[in-house]
């Protein structure tokens, strides 16, 4: 009964010790500097290669602009991740279209901003433009697999579609 009180005590002394000791973390240093890296070559080489790199991985972030009648307007904005520290770089925006069934709606006149000619990219959304400013087109950054890939799953989640790659 002695010894099972002795490891009763030691288990409560171990316990409280462990409980309150702080564990602290440090995020490791990043040795990546995004705004040196050529994104078109790391997504070609990509496009070719069986594996992805290790080192950055590419995000799309949408959140809805406006909603229209057989359409919603979406802003895509495409960033460089950092896996090892977490840090993002923004690559590219865009506002989009994307019509809720085939021939909804035409963009009018109003939709179109500054001047730019609306586009459509493989699956039929349509670029209509944004006025943010990012080193990169999203015109000539969807064209890679991992960027549409992203872009399709990011549009999925956001209008609750289901929208194959």
């Amino acid at each position: 009964m002695k010894s099972l009180k002795k490891i009763a005590a030691l288990a409560v002394v171990l316990i409280g010790i462990f409980a309150f000791s702080t564990k602290t973390t440090t995020l490791p240093k990043s040795s990546l500097n995004l705004e040196a890296i050529n994104v078109v070559d790391m997504l070609s080489k990509q496009q070719f290669e069986c594996r992805p790199s290790s080192d950055v991985m590419f995000y799309v972030e949408t959140n809805i602009v406006k909603k229209i009648r057989g359409a919603n307007n979406i802003n895509a904005k495409v960033y460089l991740v950092d896996r090892a520290s977490g840090n993002k770089s923004l690559l590219a925006v865009e506002n989009l279209q994307i019509n809720k069934f085939e021939g909804a709606i035409a963009i009018g006149h109003h939709d179109v901003i500054d001047g730019f000619a609306p586009t459509k990219i493989a699956n039929g959304d349509k670029i209509i433009g944004s006025l943010e400013k990012a080193p990169y087109s999203f015109e000539e950054l969807i064209k890679y697999e991992a960027i549409y890939n992203a872009y399709i799953n990011a549009t999925n989640k956001l209008l609750d579609l289901k929208r194959t790659i």
